[in-house]
């Protein structure tokens, strides 16, 4: 998960950091301006830090200039407070409470947009929406929080040039309490891929300066364009790709004793069955893992065949934002009668009879993910039992390589609908040629329409291999 400006959290609640100008820290008397934002939510608690970000820094710029003697950080800081995480309120002026006689701006701050445009962007598309609310602070910081008629073109381009300079994994211990400003110039390492640049940062900003021209051009919002935004760096697309596994992989996966361990008691059985799910199913780790076993593990009626429901729909935990990467990704899979017959149902009613709300409560969530735990520990998995690669365009380095191991086996075999099963958005539907959206609009469907084509395709995965049987 992207580190977000002025964001941080302690003891689970989320808080607002904003590094005071060294000219204002005598006055001040503190380095930095620290403000709880009262919420456990990191979707709340980001919109709630751009725009007190936008009031404390318009305050601090009046107090470069307004040569006051001391004024306490309180003063400054006095400003947050609950009504701000209601909709349509926003976080009152800080230059109102400082009493400095200076008229505020009618020209909106960068920070104001981005915050604008993150409310009303659709909440359904929760992938996007994750990648704005990662990415645009980081455009906001970058640039500057300045007016929007003072945003030149040759500032979008800059940060182009800028963000492709940020490290693959900028959440590293040697990162930590850096802006990315200072991120970027720290960094001696790999950066940001061709393809992360490209479907990320690139079109998280095309798609605000586009929504940004319509609704505050009047307001002065200049003509801007991402035409730009050229990748220079040396990592190619595709570096980062992981591989299908080999079936002595899995064998070695599946068959070592420490899984063994892992299957011989009930209170370690989440890390024996995870992979397996991941090696019948081809879903993301994500997916997985934000599974409500009451409600998305389902048994249909119809036809007595139980089925995987990956949705971000339904009743989840605290700390965890249900998500799905596409609309596509909305779907249902059979469970293999291979995870059946090694007592998956049974390992899922004990759940069930708890009334856990995720499949793995063992892993606590992280940043809005179910996952987040889960897929540091198969990292690591990996990394002991000796099945780490690292070749770019090649890994073996984490629970990915279990999608492009179904689908390698999927096609090796001529094996039909497994996109639908992995949730690909595909041009055919059941055998029909490419179909157009409005013809798809015409078409009412039931989720388990297919289930049975499904079923007749899950049941063709079979990788012959053996696995240790869990303690029910």
């Amino acid at each position: 998960m992207a580190k977000i400006p002025y964001l941080y959290r302690r003891n689970n609640i989320y808080y607002f950091r904003l590094r005071v100008p060294a000219q204002l820290r005598a006055s001040l008397k503190v380095c930095e301006i620290i403000q709880s934002l009262k919420t456990e939510s990191r979707a709340e608690a980001i919109p709630l830090a751009l725009r007190l970000a936008a009031s404390v820094t318009v305050t601090l710029n009046e107090l470069k200039t307004a040569n006051r003697g001391c004024i306490s950080h309180l003063e400054v800081i006095g400003l947050a407070n609950d009504s701000a995480r209601n909709d349509g309120t926003t976080i009152c002026s800080i230059g109102a409470i400082s009493s400095l006689d200076q008229s505020q701006s009618t020209v909106p701050l960068l920070a104001h947009l981005v915050d604008d445009f993150l409310k009303r962007y659709d909440p359904s598309n929760k992938a996007t929406l994750t990648k704005l609310n990662a990415t645009l602070p980081i455009f906001v910081e970058l640039i500057g929080n300045k007016a929007i008629n003072q945003i030149l073109q040759a500032d979008v381009n800059s940060y182009f040039e800028e963000v492709q300079k940020l490290p693959v994994r900028r959440d590293a211990k040697i990162f930590t309490g850096m802006s990315f400003k200072e991120i970027i110039a720290a960094n001696t390492g790999s950066c940001i891929a061709e393809g992360t640049f490209k479907s990320t940062y690139r079109a998280c900003v095309s798609l605000f300066i586009q929504w940004a021209t319509v609704h505050y051009k009047d307001q002065g919002f200049p003509d801007l364009s991402v035409k730009g935004g050229v990748y220079r760096g040396v990592r190619a697309g595709g570096v980062n790709k992981q591989r299908s596994m080999k079936l002595d992989e899995l064998q070695t996966l599946f068959r070592h004793k420490q899984m063994e361990r892992y299957a011989s008691n009930h209170s370690t059985a989440h890390y024996y069955w995870l992979p397996l799910i991941g090696l019948y199913t081809g879903a993301r780790i994500n997916e997985i893992c934000q599974l409500n076993p009451s409600t998305d593990i389902v048994l249909d009626n119809a036809t007595g065949i139980h089925y995987f429901h990956f949705t971000d729909d339904g009743e989840t935990i605290s700390g965890v934002d249900k998500s799905i990467k596409t609309k596509s990704s909305k779907r249902i899979v059979p469970i293999h009668s291979k995870l059946q017959e090694l007592g998956f149902l049974e390992y899922v009613a004990k759940i069930q009879q708890a009334k856990q709300k995720i499949l793995f409560i063992e892993w606590e969530p992280r940043n809005g993910k179910a996952s987040a735990n889960a897929s540091k520990w198969f990292v690591r998995y990996l990394a002991k039992i000796g099945l780490s690669d690292e070749t770019e365009g090649g890994r073996l380095s984490g629970f990915h390589s279990f999608r492009h191991t179904f689908i390698t086996w999927g096609i090796a075999n001529k094996i039909a609908d497994i996109f639908s099963i992995t949730g690909h958005e595909v041009e055919s539907v059941d055998g029909f040629e490419k179909i157009s959206a409005v013809a798809r609009g015409y078409w009412t469907r039931e989720i388990t329409d297919n289930i049975l084509a499904k079923q007749v395709a899950i049941e063709k995965f079979d990788y012959g291999l053996d696995f240790y049987r869990p303690t029910l």
